[in-house]
């Protein structure tokens, strides 16, 4: 059995690190409710930019535009944002979003990789995938001037030619107990997605059927809304990162801090048995020296 001292020190160890698990769990519920506070006061605005692209989109006729585009098969250019965290301690968090990235981004020769967070940035140049920029500092606690940089950059690449597609990889929460890795793309827009989604309420015919004059064209209208869209889409990929982080490292440390708990406890119960068991070798010899005294005394 391991001496008192040692269980001393053990039971210290533990409790100093339950104390600190259960300060992270602390802080990382507040920072939760913080992001999703913020992603639902703007998620009206977001809804109504969204819909007013889709009008453009859908009722401009044959208006071109170089936001417009269709699915296209074979090696396609594409750039993946990718955002992870900045440390780890977070559950399954960064694994589940970066190994869903991997598998749309493995073997890909004419592929960009963007990342939001060290530990994404790590995770590719591991696998010999070159991080081509990096949006460090937007994913612990994202503003929106981090999502703006990042629409910018996406917009002037975009505009510049060369690019098939653009997507973001992001963890969606769809509950404080449940979330997913899922995929957006950003550029460009497509037609025919957007009477995918319109098929899912039913209006298809009415889109299809009316069309709408802009003033002074569909392509300025876009110009004026593509840049608060992207602003608005990737801010708010951000935030369901950051509030799914905060999130998975809130039940990390919540059950840190129950094993911590339940290992005291056990360590308590062997101090308790140990401390028994040297006042009971102690009263032996007490016994025993006694007796002897005793009995050299006859």
């Amino acid at each position: 059995m391991k001496s008192l001292i040692d269980i001393k020190h053990r039971i210290k160890s533990v409790a100093d690190t339950r104390q600190i698990t259960y300060a992270m769990e602390t802080v990382s519920i507040a920072k939760m409710r913080k992001a999703m506070r913020r992603f639902e006061t703007g998620r009206l605005f977001f809804e109504t930019i969204k819909n007013a692209i889709d009008d453009v989109v859908l009722k401009s006729g044959d208006v071109s535009s170089v936001y417009f585009g269709e699915e296209k098969s074979g090696d396609t250019r594409d750039i993946y944002i990718v955002i992870a965290s900045d440390k780890g301690l977070a559950g399954g968090f960064n694994h589940n979003v970066l190994k869903f990235a991997w598998g749309m981004i493995e073997g890909r020769k004419n592929c960009n990789v963007f990342t939001v967070g060290q530990v994404a940035r790590e995770f590719f140049e591991k696998r010999g995938v070159t991080v081509d920029i990096e949006f460090s500092g937007a994913g612990y606690d994202p503003g929106k001037s981090d999502s703006a940089a990042i629409a910018d950059a996406v917009i002037n690449l975009y505009k510049a030619g060369g690019v098939d597609g653009i997507y973001i990889v992001y963890t969606k929460m769809l509950s404080s107990t449940s979330m997913r890795p899922d995929r957006i793309k950003l550029l460009p827009f497509s037609r025919g997605e957007a009477l995918k989604r319109l098929d899912a309420l039913d209006a298809q015919k009415e889109y299809v059927l009316s069309e709408i004059e802009y003033d002074p064209s569909p392509d300025a209208v876009l110009k004026k809304l593509v840049p608060q869209y992207l602003r608005w889409l990737i801010y708010g990929a951000l935030i369901q990162s950051s509030a799914s982080e905060h999130c998975s490292r809130r039940n990390a440390m919540s059950n840190a801090t129950k094993n911590a708990s339940e290992i005291l406890d056990e360590l308590k119960i062997e101090y308790n048995e140990a401390r028994q068991e040297s006042i009971t070798n102690e009263l032996s010899e007490i016994i025993t020296a006694s007796g002897a005294v005793n009995g050299a005394g006859v």
